[in-house]
């Protein structure tokens, strides 16, 4: 046994085969054209269950151990870590060894995996090849007890000629995978840590006579029309070679038969008016290249790439990159990516308006280059290399410059341009990821550029576009990217890493789309990232959560960094993903002239006319439809044209609601799948004409048990010196608890991130304000209730005097007008408020809090939905009326946060079944209500820990606070802070009804009618 090669930097493999480019050999045109590799004779799957064991170390494998079999069994592919064997880690940045390279620890877990196979009888008198599409992080193999070869760079192909060692009967293939290797030092992306042999492993047979690889590189001439198509072929023991093209519809383009010289056929030609490759048009041809006994098929696209004056051109047109970033992420299958869960990633992604892929960090699957070819995916093909621990070592710098890895890291580059290069779908090669910069990195870009001169390099670390051909920075604030785009810079500006969408967040994202558009430099971004990479698990007593750093007690960890993306663990979409959707929506409407219906319709599609979709609208108030229809699209890419729709008669506050769908059926989505809306306000429109008032009632004072009572018939409030205590109609209780003042919230990952302005909020007591009442007026004759208060944390002096101003109508409602007003240094020089508040400390929400008893939970809402919105996150969430319950506000977090909120709100009724509620009306506030306190959703680390159930508990805010990105970018935009820096009065009614006797909307209009009095 030999395991002698693992820490050994100048050791990339043995035995190991030139990288290619892949396709199944299959015996004739025929079967290659319908690749199906199943359907070959000359394709053998080694997947399924293998034997295994784990040792924890390579000095307690015996050297016998090839004639001994493997304790457990193990499915390959798939990480050992998600099958029981060793613990699992998840880090963004330290390394999980020490830093000694190119040592590993003595301690590295060994996988031993075995399986045994009958070859084939088409495999027997020819060449056998074995080929492993990811293995981590190194491997050697075996076959009948000899050594066949080994490998690292867990990311990439490895394929070994295994002919001399097989035999007619049954053979043995053992596999020695270590955990760490050297390999381990370029290979520190920010996932869990998972080992084992993850993606395919098959065998492969070759006549004597064979073609061993296929390059072909597809283009267009500068007329854009005509494609260009360089064909080489590397054969062995082969004179001359057939090559055909098909087109998409299996139409003959053309046929040839090809010399062959020193082993390789090299095939020029051009192609009139070829229908182009794009990610909007995914037109593929097949080539087939074909000898006696041997045929091979390859899709091909014609597509150009080219930067021009800091635009990114595809076939000539300028592209705005909307993009993911994306890992191989699965919460029971942990870093195996199944070709059913890679397609339907491609589809989510084309789905949700996505046209870019940005592989992070680290080559995919072949199979996922063939799906974003056909579905059409930009694809940025990052090379597996993030050397991200050094930092807490030296600088980032550290192996970048390190010559030692040299090696390496060029093949790693060249090995990943050798293997992808025939994809259409690939518009960058990555140097890789956060590895600092260094010479490695530029011998890695002239390696490369020498293998592919035709697509640009992106490395975002090379800060000063010294090799690469974009500028590529990470989580540049809406600012900095505004200040690039005003550059005159050849070179363009590409965020591949932003609006990072750990928990609730990111805010934003409109903002920097509109500098993207308005700016040709800037070329668009990858948010990060697709997948939360929450493991799923159970607790003692069945109940599933999922996990994330440190719940298996590993060190070092990252805690919850890992669940951090637009998608759950399942691929639920978060409600960012539905706002990225919507804001790089294909389609952007705009109000011209109301009177007419003119309607003018942005076509942002560079290359597909809109008449690939249909319009529906309609004109919509409080929940009522006045007028609808349908309209026949037809508006060239990259343009925008006036429509006119016949809007009718409708009141004043409107809404024209547009919906863009699918006019026939795609390879991602069916006919009909709605790919965005769009909604406009109406300005015009008649007024209401209702005439609707409610009877007048007496209005009663009462004083028992230190509350003052004022009833109006069957409603009854009960006021306190604090406040507003109560609320009940007919004898029930509506309002069980104060109204009180709130300036917290459950804090969010990004309230915790780099600057942590959740630190000060908990500093200066925003979640335990204390409340002293300064007066406490009651006007019988005037039936109004004035409360002046001073609200402090333990520590500090008071930071805001709020004053509630409640006026009693004769009609049952209450008029709340609140004010908050910040208590500053006074001109004597007494401290009122500690200084950071007003200087650096931006709000959470201002607004106030109360409960209502269990039974209510049915509510309906005016303003922004269905889902929640926040100030910097509600393009999305279209303004209509909405019902809904409780229950169902609530979005889900693997880290508990703030959520549910919806921003813009006219009202919100909150009732029984049996119809007892209360509707909170306001010009345009926040709400939120869940079956849940902030401090019970404030507590938890998880989300199965959240106890729900027991009273509603409801948050009015005359402000909410904004997000931002800050768990890992920048801060809310200063234009949507909520700074205390001057006062903030807010005006709502309070209005109890009971829906058994009127409607919902009814009492709304009245509570409306009231707040409009003010």
């Amino acid at each position: 046994m030999r395991f002698d090669l693992h820490q050994n930097t100048d050791c990339l493999h043995e035995h190991r085969l030139n990288m290619r480019t892949f396709s199944v050999p299959y015996p004739d045109s025929n079967l290659a054209v319908l690749k199906e590799a199943a359907l070959s004779p000359y394709f053998f799957s080694l997947n399924g269950k293998w034997g295994f064991e784990l040792f924890n170390s390579s000095r307690e494998i015996n050297s016998d151990i090839l004639s001994l079999n493997p304790k457990e069994s193990i499915q390959v592919p798939g990480s050992w870590q998600t099958q029981g064997f060793d613990n699992h880690q998840y880090t963004n940045i330290r390394y999980p060894i020490p830093y000694d390279p190119p040592y590993v620890p003595d301690d590295n877990p060994v996988g031993w995996y075995r399986r045994n196979f009958t070859l084939p009888e088409s495999f027997k008198g020819r060449n056998t090849t074995l080929r492993f599409e990811g293995v981590d992080s190194c491997h050697y193999v075996y076959v009948n007890g000899k050594f066949a070869g080994f490998s690292k760079c867990s990311h990439l192909t490895s394929e070994f000629d295994i002919t001399p060692y097989l035999v007619d009967y049954e053979n043995k293939l053992d596999v020695f995978v270590f955990k760490w290797s050297d390999a381990t030092y370029l290979e520190d992306q920010d996932k869990w840590r998972m080992s084992g042999i993850f993606r395919d492993v098959s065998l492969l047979s070759f006549g004597d006579k064979r073609i061993e690889n296929i390059v072909a590189t597809a283009s267009l001439l500068d007329d854009m029309k005509t494609g260009t198509l360089n064909v080489e072929a590397f054969v062995v023991d082969v004179d001359s070679l057939n090559i055909s093209l098909y087109d998409k519809n299996k139409k003959l383009i053309f046929s040839d038969n090809v010399k062959v010289k020193d082993n390789k056929a090299i095939f020029e030609t051009e192609i009139g008016n070829v229908l182009k490759w794009t990610a909007e048009t995914p037109n593929l041809y097949t080539l087939i290249i074909e000898i006696e006994g041997q045929a091979q098929a390859i899709k091909t696209g014609f597509r150009r790439i080219d930067i021009d004056n800091g635009k990114l051109l595809i076939n000539g047109v300028s592209v705005k990159l909307k993009g993911m970033n994306r890992h191989d992420t699965h919460h029971t299958l942990g870093a195996y990516s199944p070709l059913a869960l890679m397609e339907k990633d491609v589809k989510l992604l084309k789905r949700y308006n996505m046209n870019t892929v940005r592989l992070s960090h680290y080559p995919a699957d072949p199979k996922f280059y063939e799906l974003c070819d056909e579905h059409g995916l930009y694809v940025i093909d990052e090379a597996d290399i993030e050397t991200h621990g050094v930092e807490y070592i030296d600088d980032s710098h550290l192996i970048a410059r390190d010559e030692r890895f040299q090696k390496q890291m060029v093949d790693r580059g060249n090995r990943m341009v050798e293997r992808d290069r025939n994809h259409p779908c690939v518009i960058f090669w990555s140097l890789g990821n956060e590895s600092g910069f260094g010479i490695n990195h530029v011998v890695m870009a002239e390696s490369i550029r020498s293998i592919d001169p035709t697509r640009p390099l992106h490395y975002e670390q090379d800060r000063q576009a010294e090799v690469a051909d974009i500028y590529s920075p990470m989580y540049s604030s809406v600012e900095q990217v505004i200040a690039e785009g005003k550059k005159k810079n050849p070179k363009p500006f590409f965020l591949c890493e932003y609006i990072h969408a750990m928990g609730q967040g990111p805010g934003n994202i409109e903002d920097y789309w509109q500098a993207i558009y308005r700016y040709d430099r800037l070329i668009g971004g990858c948010g990060w990232e697709m997948v939360d990479h929450g493991l799923l698990c159970h607790t003692d007593e069945g109940i599933p959560y999922y996990a994330y750093g440190g719940d298996f007690g590993e060190y070092p960890h990252d805690g919850n960094f890992c669940v951090d993306a637009f998608f759950s663990p399942e691929r639920k979409p978060h409600t960012a993903m539905l706002e990225y959707a919507h804001v790089v929506r294909p389609v952007r409407a705009q109000m011209v002239d109301e009177s007419k219906g003119a309607i003018r319709l942005h076509n942002l599609y560079n290359f597909t006319n809109l008449n690939t979709l249909s319009l529906s609208w309609n004109v919509e108030y409080l929940g009522k439809t006045y007028a609808s229809g349908s309209y026949a699209l037809n508006v060239p890419p990259n343009s925008r044209r006036t429509i006119k729709i016949p809007l009718g008669d409708y009141p004043k506050g409107s809404f024209l609601n547009l919906s863009f769908s699918l006019v026939n059926s795609t390879p991602w989505a069916k006919e009909g799948y709605v790919i965005c809306r769009d909604q406009l306000k109406l300005e015009q429109g008649y007024d209401e004409t209702e005439n609707i008032h409610e009877p007048i009632k007496p209005i009663i004072h009462n004083n028992a048990d230190r509350l003052h009572n004022i009833s109006v018939g069957e409603i009854e409030y009960s006021f306190s010196r604090n406040g507003l205590e109560k609320i009940s109609l007919s004898g029930e209780d509506i309002i069980n608890s104060l109204v009180k003042i709130n300036l917290f919230r459950a804090t969010t990952d990004n309230d915790r991130g780099f600057v942590n302005i959740a630190e000060l909020w908990e500093r200066y007591g925003l979640d335990k304000l204390q409340q002293r009442v300064v007066s406490y007026n009651i006007s019988g004759e005037s039936n109004t209730i004035t409360i002046e208060s001073v609200h402090a944390p333990k520590i500090y002096p008071p930071i805001v005097k709020s004053v509630q101003e409640f006026y009693i109508l004769p009609t049952g409602e209450i008029k709340y007008k609140l004010t908050f007003i910040p208590l500053k240094w006074n001109k004597s020089g007494i401290s009122a408020a500690p200084k950071d508040l007003f200087t650096k400390m931006y709000l959470p929400r201002l607004g106030i809090r109360f409960t209502m008893p269990e039974c209510f939970y049915r509510v309906m809402w005016l303003g922004r939905g269905p889902h929640e919105s926040y100030p910097d996150k509600k393009t999305s969430a279209l303004f209509g009326l909405y019902e809904d319950t409780i229950q169902n506000l609530h979005e889900e977090y693997i880290y508990p946060q703030e959520n549910g909120a919806h921003e813009d709100t006219s009202f919100v009724s909150i009732k029984t079944l049996s119809g007892a509620g209360l509707i909170i009306s306001g010009e345009s506030f926040s709400f939120t209500a869940h079956d849940y306190s902030q401090e019970e959703l404030h507590s938890k680390t998880h989300a199965h820990e959240l106890v729900r159930g027991g009273d509603t508990h409801v948050y009015i805010d005359g402000k909410m606070g904004p997000l931002g990105s800050n768990s890992c970018g920048p801060e809310p935009l200063e234009k949507d802070r909520l700074y205390l820096n001057k006062p903030y009065t807010f005006n709502f009614v309070f209005k109890p009804y009971n829906a058994q006797n009127i409607s919902t909307l009814t009492a709304a209009k009245l509570a409306k009618f009231t707040v409009k009095e003010d």
